[in-house]
This record gives structure tokens, sequence and C-alpha cells, in this order.
């Protein structure tokens, strides 16, 4: 029996554990090494099984997790090392959608394409989305937006156009998921902070509402006023 050690980690490696009643097997997609010589492995998750797996049986195994960093230390004891196998393009799928999300430079690498050609191909998209919400054809619009996110994950000016359209459609909860992903994606923008504010305000979580306006004041004193007013009637709706 090979004990798999942090070091001894591949892409393509077979590893599984006995997790009484059954076993799990994990494949390794891919290793990254931090800066720290802290090692992640880049891990596809089966389902769990009664009886012990070989590389045979796991090609007919059910995918339960296509993609999950791991701490690479957490395979330094009790997993078996089965064998290896090229990982596949199907398998990879869970972890370029992965790097999409957290590198996209890597990504864009990773699949081998140019990173100037799919903003523009976005850029595109966000233009046309424009077009359309000026035509007021709102919804078609924010597929638009949708394909122009999709292309670049990074583009928080089409996420907060497309939230402003679901305001303007009434449709108050999508438009805050949106807002709060742009926040993540740009913790500075006012629009997006204040806008958070006022879908919270008509979505009637008041004093999540009030929170937001009374750090706006402090975050954004420029734009301090219309922060207090929207505060003023968040505080009038409460009574």
């Amino acid at each position: 029996m090979e004990i798999t050690q942090q070091l001894d980690l591949h892409p393509g490696d077979l590893i599984i554990r006995e997790k009484k009643p059954g076993w799990i097997a994990i494949k390794i997609l891919a290793m990254d090494t931090g800066p720290d010589g802290d090692a992640t492995a880049h891990c596809l998750t089966y389902e769990s099984v009664s009886d012990k797996p070989d590389i045979t049986s796991l090609q007919k195994t059910k995918v339960k997790v296509w993609h999950a960093p791991i701490d690479a230390k957490n395979f330094a004891t009790a997993w078996e090392r089965i064998g290896n196998s090229q990982v596949t393009k199907e398998e990879l799928i869970g972890f370029v959608e992965y790097l999409k999300h957290t590198d996209f430079s890597r990504y864009a690498n990773f699949t081998e394409q140019d990173i100037s050609t799919i903003i523009r191909q976005a850029n595109e998209h966000y233009k046309h989305a424009h077009a359309l919400c000026e035509q007021g054809k709102r919804t078609d619009a924010i597929l638009e937006y949708s394909k122009a996110v999709d292309l670049f994950p990074l583009f928080f000016e089409a996420v907060d156009n497309r939230a402003f359209t679901y305001m303007e459609l009434g449709l108050f909860e999508h438009a805050l998921r949106d807002f709060e992903v742009s926040l993540y994606l740009n913790p500075d923008g006012m629009s997006a902070f204040f806008s958070k504010g006022e879908c919270l305000l008509r979505l009637g979580k008041l004093t999540a509402a009030e929170e937001i306006f009374s750090e706006g004041i402090k975050r954004f004193p420029e734009h301090a006023a219309s922060f207090q007013q929207f505060l003023h009637s968040a505080r009038e709706m409460q009574r």
C-alpha cells in the first residue's frame, strides 16, 4: 500500500481513503505551490462507494464535486494512491470555472484564449445591452449583460447595469444579488453601494437599509446628502 505524501501528489493521481461504511476517492486535477511552500491540490471528488475502488471502477463512478481546492497537507496520512490517469477536458470543467472567477489571467492562458479578445467580445455584448435598454427591451438587455459577465466575470460595470435593469423591472432581489457581486469586485463602487441600500429599502429590509445609508454617509461624504435623504426615509418607514 502506498500512502500519499504532500510532495508526491501529481495531476492525474487517484487517491482513496476508507470512510466507513464505504470509501471515498479523489482525482488530482492540478497542483499549486504558494510562496510559503504550502501546496494546494485541485481535486475532483467521486461519490462514495461501498467496495474499495480501483482505476477501472472509478471510470464508472459518478462525480460528486467537480472541483475543490484542498490543502495538500490533508492528504499526508490515511490516503492511498491507486494509480494515475490523464486528466481529461471534461474533468477540468470545474477547475476552469474556478480559474475564471479567481485568476482570470491564468484562466485565459490555461484555455489558450487572448484576454484582449475576450474583453472586446464582452464589451460588444455590453454595448448591445445598453442599446436594448434604450429601446425599452430590458429583458433582452439583461441577457446581453449576462453574456458580457459570463465572458469576463470581473466586468463590474456590466454587473451594475444588469442590476439597474433588474431594478427597473421591480426585481429587487435579483438586483441586490448583483450589487453584492459588484461590491465584491469593486468595493469602492458608490453607485452599487447606494443602490444596494435602495434595494433593501424596497424589499422592506429597513434595518439593513439604514445600516447601508449610515455607512454611506461616512464612506462617501461627497454624496452624504443622498445617503442622508434615504436614511431619513428608512427611519420614517420603521415608525
